[in-house]
């Protein structure tokens, strides 16, 4: 007789990636996972296959479930400045709103060296959507007269990614919402000259 499952696959991911995002792949034992998600090891590896394997499909469920809002204020109509102020004053917000562990998918593309390439790349293709956004607000910008026409969209898109990854590492070690505001103030400043 086959048993059935006796978890809900989501619960397990939202608790697994609570874990892997306050502690990091490297920092986080099999014990810890089994703990938080109550899975036992073999209903674990079942599932997920390995260690690795839950790792990746956190990073996925971090990008679709807990990223949805910043994302969301990115694609929004019109697109323009407007979009790229309201994503970092949402991020600053949640930065400072508690004792955030940074974002998943930055910290995940800092353990570069300690986790699977899978799991890299597909942080940093997360990360890359990002990018791509701004750089299309940043084009209607352009054509809308909020920025010069002699800026490099794509430059700038790059530019923010480098801020706000900067912002979220620094937030974990100092939520000072009234510097990372004014990180953000100069780093938007610079664009609209």
């Amino acid at each position: 007789m086959v048993r059935s499952k006796e978890y809900i696959r989501e619960d397990v991911l939202d608790a697994a990636t609570e874990v892997f995002w306050a502690k990091g792949f490297k920092g986080t034992s099999v014990s810890d996972l089994v703990s938080a998600t109550g899975l036992n090891k073999h209903s674990m590896y079942a599932e997920f296959g390995s260690k690795e394997g839950l790792f990746r499909e956190c990073i996925d469920n971090f990008a679709f479930k807990f990223n949805k809002e910043p994302i969301r204020l990115l694609s929004r109509e019109p697109l323009g400045m407007a979009n790229i102020e309201a994503f970092f004053a949402n991020r600053v917000d949640f930065a400072t709103s508690c004792h955030c562990p940074g974002c998943f998918l930055v910290n995940t593309t800092v353990e570069r060296d300690l986790i699977d390439g899978g799991a890299f790349q597909l942080a940093k293709e997360y990360l890359g959507g990002s990018e791509q956004l701004f750089q299309k607000n940043l084009q209607a910008a352009t054509q809308r007269g909020e920025i010069s026409i002699e800026n490099d969209c794509a430059e700038l898109a790059a530019y923010l990614l480098t801020v706000i990854t900067g912002i979220m590492v620094l937030a974990k070690t100092e939520p000072d919402k009234e510097a990372l505001t004014a990180t953000v103030k100069v780093a938007l400043s610079t664009i609209k000259r």
